[in-house]
């Protein structure tokens, strides 16, 4: 009989990841034993203060990290979005499990026409991403909002928004259906780097990095990967007004990118093939770079 002990937040959706990634590894691995140990990290302590260039990286895992480290836990499961693009030193990422769907939802009180949404239409986020890319349809207000997947899905009527923009991923997992709602097209809403992904993060030649890897799918894995290094190359963090979306087709990978300034209001994208995920991450993050800067 073998025991481990997983690091969680509180949320409602990491403990849906959490426990639906340790029911997966019991059905491999029968013997198993896992406790459940909850951390509070800052981004739940701090709620009343919306993401911006003076937030923490890491504001959502570095109190898991730091419990790995300390060895007060075995392995944590993180959105791998909410990951600094950085490795922490002594730890690994040993699974990143089949990914759920990776676009954005566009959640509204009325029907409406996307590429026709109302004059002052007001949309909840505190994604600098989806702000900017919202932004580009029109005259759109952006207002910050923050909290778990339910309680910004209450702030739709809440705050009298008329749109909320969430990922389809954490709806899904936790079966919250809103109508209306559109699906986002990812051509035009890139989603963040790894967006839809689990990252179960452990020791380095710890016991449970053998284990948790039976889990790991090498299709998501390698996705993920050229997101990030284009996150990586271009010196962001996971605030940053940045999207990007792998897809593979045998041993090629392709990566869509685009990549705005920091107020949003320009945007550069493009797209990169190859079948080394490093290597079209960071030269897709090159190339946008260069152009982001010509075009100043």
């Amino acid at each position: 009989m073998t025991h481990l002990r997983v690091g969680t937040r509180g949320s409602e959706l990491a403990l849906w990841q959490t426990r639906w990634f340790c029911a997966e590894l019991c059905k491999v691995h029968p013997s198993l034993q896992i406790e459940e140990i909850i951390i509070k990290t800052h981004g739940d302590k701090v709620t009343d203060r919306p993401f911006g260039g003076d937030w923490p990286v890491g504001a959502f895992v570095q109190a898991l990290e730091q419990a790995l480290i300390e060895e007060r836990v075995d392995f944590a499961v993180h959105s791998f979005k909410d990951l600094q693009t950085a490795e922490t030193a002594g730890l690994v990422i040993a699974a990143v499990p089949p990914r759920q769907v990776v676009h954005d939802v566009l959640l509204t009180r009325e029907p409406v026409d996307l590429d026709h949404l109302p004059a002052g239409f007001k949309v909840g986020t505190s994604s600098p991403r989806r702000s900017a890319q919202i932004r580009r349809l029109g005259d759109v207000e952006v207002v910050p909002i923050r909290g778990n997947v339910p309680t910004r899905v209450a702030k739709l009527d809440r705050e009298n928004l008329d749109g909320v923009i969430m990922a389809a991923a954490g709806l899904r997992r936790l079966g919250i259906e809103h109508e209306p709602s559109i699906d986002l097209p990812t051509d035009r809403f890139v989603p963040a780097p790894a967006q839809g992904a689990l990252a179960v993060q452990a020791r380095e030649e710890c016991e449970a990095v053998e284990i948790i890897r039976s889990l790991d799918d090498g299709a998501s894995h390698r996705a993920v990967v050229a997101e990030r290094m284009f996150l990586h190359g271009i010196h962001a963090g996971c605030h940053t007004p940045a999207g990007s979306l792998a897809t593979l087709d045998d041993d090629a990978i392709s990566l869509h990118a685009q990549l705005f300034t920091d107020d949003g209001e320009r945007m550069v994208e493009g797209t990169k093939t190859g079948t080394d995920a490093v290597a079209v991450g960071l030269a897709i993050a090159k190339r946008l770079k260069q152009e982001l800067g010509s075009t100043s």
